[in-house]
């Protein structure tokens, strides 16, 4: 799948700049993406299981989430899928569990 950057994207990979492993495990998220041919493949990969993809809920329900964190922290990277198109939407990294994000919206 091709990668999209979101208006908000890069300023708040600024904020993780000090978590080496979470930049770390972004960097292997965003391959992994690049790996996949659609959404459903995505969706149902073992590996997106294992980094923690899943749907948010109520007023996020348009996005998705992968966790940056090993031991289930509250570092999460925030996408939007283009089924038209293809792509993934890197949005924001949230480094409050969501709601950083939700201020932005």
């Amino acid at each position: 799948m091709i990668i999209d950057y979101g208006k908000f994207y890069k300023n708040s990979e600024k904020n993780i700049k000090k978590h080496y492993n979470e930049l770390t495990m972004l960097e292997k998220i965003k391959n992994h993406i690049k790996g996949c041919n659609s959404y459903i493949e995505l969706k149902n990969n073992p590996i997106s299981k294992m980094y923690g993809f899943e749907p948010l809920k109520y007023e996020l329900n348009n996005y998705y989430s992968f966790n940056l964190c090993k031991n289930g922290g509250k570092i999460r990277l925030i996408v939007s899928i283009d089924e038209i198109e293809q792509s993934v939407i890197l949005e924001y990294i949230s480094v409050n569990h969501y709601l950083d994000f939700k201020n932005k919206l």
